[in-house]
């Protein structure tokens, strides 16, 4: 069995492949080789692994909520819906995500979501003050169970010494406990709000599945 590696992004794919000559005369033997290399990955890798065959973040996640039965909102400013479109890209995705907000501007965050204007003049709306309002404002207006609420800036212009470019606020979280994260990750303006999306989807998921292991990236990045 061969080992193949594809970097993309926002995840990483990891490839058994059965040699052909072999798979043609002892099918047994390589099905049951698989299953043990599968279970070696999946105990070593056990928190980063997201889904097998083809199954994308998004995907995971909606099955996750329709399981539980709860729903999922967004408050989106520096990935500009990106969440929500990744979201909707998923058949029965109406099931569990009925509304996502795109809060560009700071008059829309305050307006829509129910930011203070203290926080957005005093703290800004890259903030953890900021992102959490967002996120509680998003719950609020939408009724759902979770949400993402992500404001950072994305480049490759507007950052300061403070707050470079790639500096970003992520809230997570359910009615009764919402939890922030800040993270500065340089890098072109696609890979960061890709980057971004997938990170607040991953965290969801792992609050879904009961993960209590600090993610990986944040290590790297917070």
């Amino acid at each position: 069995i061969d080992i193949g590696f594809r970097a993309s992004m926002p995840l990483l794919e990891l490839k058994l492949i059965p040699k052909q000559e072999q798979l043609a005369e002892q099918f047994d033997p390589i099905e049951s080789t698989m299953v043990q290399l599968s279970r070696g990955i999946e105990s070593h890798f056990s928190d980063m692994i997201v889904g097998r065959d083809d199954e994308s973040m998004q995907g995971i996640l909606v099955n996750l909520l329709t399981q539980e039965n709860k729903k999922l909102t967004t408050a989106e400013s520096c990935t500009g819906g990106l969440i929500a479109s990744r979201i909707a890209q998923v058949p029965g995705a109406s099931s569990v995500f009925e509304a996502g907000f795109v809060t560009y501007a700071n008059s829309i965050k305050e307006k829509i979501l129910g930011v203070p204007q203290s926080i957005l003049e005093n703290e800004g709306a890259v903030s953890e003050a900021c992102v959490r309002a967002m996120a509680t404002g998003a719950l609020a207006q939408s009724g759902a169970d979770y949400v993402i609420a992500v404001s950072g800036i994305a480049g490759p212009s507007g950052g300061s010494q403070e707050k470079p470019v790639g500096t970003v606020w992520i809230a997570w979280g359910s009615t009764e406990s919402i939890q922030s994260v800040k993270m500065v990750y340089k890098a072109p303006r696609k890979i960061f709000q890709s980057f971004i999306a997938a990170a607040g989807m991953d965290l969801i998921r792992r609050q879904l599945l009961g993960i209590k292991k600090s993610a990986h990236y944040l290590k790297h990045f917070s």
